[in-house]
């Protein structure tokens, strides 16, 4: 309460600062009580390293623009906007079979995994507001070869009336190809794309969404359990993609469609996904995962070529196909296509089929199992014409220190850095961000979600079960002028409910909500919020100031 400008008599003023006197000391008693009984919002990825600033900038649970922030996100993608903001995509790795999910289920429009489409403010430092991106979808009909409205009877011959239906089952990494990259001389289409796909097994979908929410199943990228669809920026009139299989560890592949940019036709019919065929990678007589880490040293170039591979068949068939034409791989995560390099790819693979080097305890953690994966490069000759061929070398075989644990999704820097995001699943190792310097080979550990709530012996423990993934370079979004740091936004998966607690709260080593700040007293208030959430989550701005400091005695 603001008294300047305002004469009152002395008397008169003496009552007024006596009475606000009693008003604050009220407000602050009160805000004591408040902060005894409920906890802050939590944080859950800390900084490791002097160099690197991180800063929350949404939580799953927060009430944005009338929409509730769902949970478990993933694969991101970021432009800027007419409203001086960045907009930000990020898809939800939500499960239909998952119990929270099933309480949206509808047989007449889609439910499950969404994307959400945000609106951060680069002054502010905060997302602004939030809507659901999805605003029309379309299917493929493998029977008429045509796209319908609806999923309902549009399954590849031999697979029963509905296996594809509304639910949208877990989408996770993702790529946003922004305006341009469909178009060459003219020909194409000129608006940016989000690929993603469903990473649910060999029936999973994967799908291309415009600015405007308007959706299109990719039958011609295969059915295969997604990780990402990445479409090359290289400049061309062919629409080349690299989609990865996160399948199990002795069945998953590397496919890559070519299509060709078109004058004419819907959104992805210019953008060369409706005339392609696919292929799958072939490393000859090395058949698998095991063999390459056996039989090639690291950092060896290996040719390889791409088998064609049939799309227009059954679910059974396309994994036999795929299977039979093309190398093995541990499960492929993330990838991403080099910034500087427009003929090299990046990914990952989580597991290492029990190779025993890279399952070996990491000696600072013993008696915690892990698989330290693997760091892939693939390069072409020719990212326009990739059936001219190409050379896969693995980088980092699981072995190194600081020993890398489920290694997920990744992100790619113009100066040669990898940043390796950790997904341990459910283990007593905290999950990590770690950084890989391409050149020098050095790796530096640069973030880790906080022991307190992940841990057992934690203070607040919420769960075992964390991640973070959804990691992109932004720095050509938010670095000013003679601005020398490095900028990116990422997210964090907390694998329990919002509003759900095990036990009683407050018990030493009981499993917790993700937002223990969000008091519910009532079974109807935990599910209505678990309902809109899901499960935990949060979204972060990253900002690296000095890269020699982040590898600095490291070797």
């Amino acid at each position: 309460m603001l008294t300047r400008g305002i004469n009152f008599p002395r008397r008169e003023m003496k009552k007024k600062v006596t009475r606000l006197t009693a008003v604050l000391v009220v407000i602050s008693f009160a805000i004591a009580i408040i902060s005894a009984g409920f906890s802050s919002k939590p944080v859950y990825v800390l900084s490791t390293n002097p160099a690197v600033t991180i800063e929350p900038i949404a939580t799953s649970g927060d009430v944005l623009s009338g929409l509730t922030v769902r949970g478990i996100p993933d694969g991101m993608g970021a432009f800027k906007n007419d409203r001086g903001g960045i907009t930000i995509l990020s898809n939800h790795e939500v499960a239909i079979n998952d119990k929270v999910a099933l309480l949206s289920a509808s047989n007449s429009s889609t439910w499950g995994s969404t994307i959400t489409k945000f609106n951060y403010s680069p002054n502010g430092k905060a997302i602004t507001s939030a809507q659901n991106l999805f605003n029309n979808m379309k299917f493929w009909n493998y029977s008429t070869s045509t796209y319908q409205d609806s999923p309902i009877g549009a399954e590849p011959k031999n697979n029963a009336t509905g296996s594809f239906g509304w639910g949208i089952s877990r989408f996770c990494s993702a790529t946003f190809s922004p305006e341009g990259t469909f178009m060459f001389n003219g020909v194409g289409y000129e608006g940016a794309l989000f690929t993603t796909g469903e990473e649910v097994g060999d029936s999973s979908r994967g799908f291309a969404f415009d600015m405007n929410g308007n959706g299109w199943q990719l039958p011609r990228m295969g059915m295969l359990s997604f990780e990402t669809i990445a479409p090359t920026r290289k400049p061309g009139i062919n629409t080349v993609a690299i989609a990865n299989e996160d399948g199990s560890a002795t069945d998953s592949q590397l496919h890559l469609y070519i299509g060709k940019k078109q004058s004419s036709g819907s959104v992805i019919d210019k953008a060369g996904f409706t005339n392609g065929e696919l292929y799958v990678l072939n490393a000859g007589s090395i058949a698998n995962d095991n063999k390459f880490r056996t039989t090639i040293a690291k950092k060896t170039p290996v040719d390889v070529t791409f088998n064609k591979i049939d799309w227009n068949t059954d679910v059974t068939s396309f994994a036999k196909g795929a299977r039979e034409s093309g190398m093995t791989f541990s499960r492929i995560e993330d990838g991403e296509w080099d910034p500087i390099n427009p003929d090299v790819y990046y990914f990952i693979t989580t597991e290492s089929n029990k190779d025993p080097g890279a399952t070996k305890e990491n000696p600072l953690e013993p008696g915690i199992s892990r698989d330290g994966g693997a760091l892939w490069r693939l390069t072409f000759k020719d990212a326009q014409n990739p059936l001219q061929g190409a050379k896969l070398e693995m980088l980092l075989n699981g072995t190194e220190a600081p020993y890398l644990s489920k290694p997920d999704n990744l992100a790619v820097t113009k100066n040669g850095i990898i940043l390796i995001q950790e997904d341990p699943g459910n283990n007593a190792h905290v999950s990590r961000i770690v950084a890989y310097q391409i050149a020098t080979e050095k790796m530096a550990v640069i973030a880790e979600f906080d022991k307190q709530y992940f841990t057992v012996a934690g203070a607040n423990f919420m769960t075992l079960d964390e991640e973070s993934s959804g990691i992109i370079d932004v720095t050509h979004l938010l670095a000013a002028k003679g601005d020398t740091n490095s900028y990116f936004f990422f997210n964090a998966q907390v694998h329990t409910y919002s509003g759900v607690t095990t036990v009683d709260p407050g018990v030493k080593g009981a499993l917790q909500p993700a937002r223990p700040d969000q008091k519910v007293y009532t079974k109807a208030t935990k599910t209505k919020l678990d309902k809109q959430s899901v499960e935990g989550g949060q979204y972060y701005r990253m900002t690296i100031s000095d890269w020699n400091a982040v590898f600095a005695g490291t070797k």
